[in-house]
């Protein structure tokens, strides 16, 4: 005790500096943030963030919104006391990060969106194989891998034709199931065909162009159908095609309108550039001599006698001219005899009415112009929507030739077999 203190000195008073400090008494609480338990300091448990924590710019677990309901808490990590210098995530924070919701994880309900417009994705990919490979295997890249389309989405019956055309296209290729793609082909050329009918003889300015190339793509489409036994080209079990109709009407658009009109628009300009290109050709190619068969068919036909054949002679006179067209002549040959469908299909171009009545009727003298037209398709064969027809045709037309006609058939068949 000092000396200077009373002897009666008694400490009571609160302000004794004898008398030991007390703590200040608190709530106690472990009801306080994972932030400020982890750095031991009393949290005030405000909500839905603490002082401490908003002091400190960090997340709080109070904060439902950034809080993950889904994952049990891990090890709290241990922390110093004090103001943290900078944020680092927990590891419940990446947990959190890393790993997706329950509502991110389940499939949306598309039905919610209301009704769906309907999607055909099975014409789609017969558009698509269309423009990627059909396109490129008719003989001209341009017109038909970009003029035709876009002239088929004002005109449907076009697009309808140039999924027929893909559809019989994959069934070669895809010869498992050939069945279902020979199925969805005639669907769309059988819609398309009534449509085209139905327009043609209304043809105008306006439609030309589409007209055209839908006779096109009909008569392609009829050369890749797999052909029937009795199926002549021109006819097929005692009637005419259906093609036969719309190429005669398309020849009436070009004598009318002219290839002007025609390829003006999306097809234009005229004249058209020359953008063919041609399949690899398997078959020899070259001149082979022609002259000889053909006089002497010509020969034979100028001394028929039988009534009703006066188109006969001349109808043989068009078909010399093709084969001049297409191999050139003993004098002046041609070095490259394949692909030329303008000249081959020429000689059809020609054909009237009266000439299918013969060749449907089993007129000797008629069958006979076709077995040799049938070398000519040979050479078109190139293209895989005319294979086969050349031999189909020489083939179909020997059973109807009397024992005075079958001779006459030997050069032609000849000629499609090697």
């Amino acid at each position: 005790m000092s000396e200077d203190q009373p002897i009666d000195h008694v400490h009571s008073s609160s302000r004794c500096p004898c008398r030991p400090t007390q703590r200040r008494s608190h709530k106690k609480s472990r009801n306080g943030c994972r932030n400020c338990k982890q750095r031991r300091v009393k949290c005030d448990e405000n909500k839905p963030v603490c002082g401490n924590c908003s002091r400190c710019s960090i997340p709080c677990d109070f904060d439902v919104a950034n809080a993950s309901t889904s994952l049990p808490a891990a090890a709290a990590v241990p922390r110093r006391r004090g103001r943290p210098l900078k944020w680092t995530s927990s590891p419940d924070d990446q947990a959190t990060k890393s790993t997706p919701e329950q509502s991110e994880l389940r499939e949306p309900d598309l039905s919610a969106l209301g009704p769906e417009v309907p999607l055909n994705v099975q014409d789609m990919q017969l558009f698509y194989h269309f423009i990627t490979t059909t396109s490129l295997t008719l003989g001209d890249d341009v017109l038909w891998h970009d003029k035709v389309p876009r002239l088929a989405f004002e005109h449907h019956y076009i697009l309808r034709l140039m999924l027929a055309m893909s559809a019989l296209h994959l069934s070669r290729l895809r010869t498992i199931e050939a069945s279902k793609y020979e199925e969805l082909a005639e669907a769309h050329a059988s819609v398309a065909l009534r449509q085209v009918t139905e327009l043609l003889p209304h043809v105008s300015r306006k439609n030309c162009s589409a007209l055209y190339i839908a006779t096109v793509l009909v008569c392609n489409y009829t050369f890749a159908k797999p052909p029937g036994q009795n199926h002549f080209l021109l006819v097929a079990e005692g009637t005419k095609v259906a093609w036969w109709n719309l190429f005669r009407g398309v020849r009436i658009v070009i004598e009318t309108m002219g290839l002007p009109a025609i390829f003006s628009g999306v097809l234009g300009p005229f004249p058209p550039e020359n953008t063919t290109k041609l399949p690899p050709i398997e078959d020899r190619q070259g001149y082979i001599p022609w002259e000889g068969p053909m006089s002497s068919l010509d020969e034979l036909i100028a001394g028929s006698k039988e009534p009703g054949l006066e188109n006969i002679k001349g109808i043989c006179e068009g078909l010399i001219d093709c084969f001049r067209g297409v191999y050139g002549t003993a004098e002046q040959p041609e070095s490259e005899t394949h692909g030329k469908m303008h000249i081959v299909m020429r000689w059809l171009w020609l054909l009237e009415d009266d000439f299918l009545h013969q060749v449907n009727n089993m007129i000797p003298q008629a069958l006979l112009l076709l077995g040799h037209f049938a070398v000519l398709i040979q050479t078109v064969e190139c293209f895989w929507f005319m294979k086969g027809w050349a031999y189909h045709i020489v083939k179909g037309i020997q059973p109807h030739l009397g024992s005075d006609y079958i001779g006459w058939i030997a050069w032609p068949r000849r000629q499609v077999e090697q």
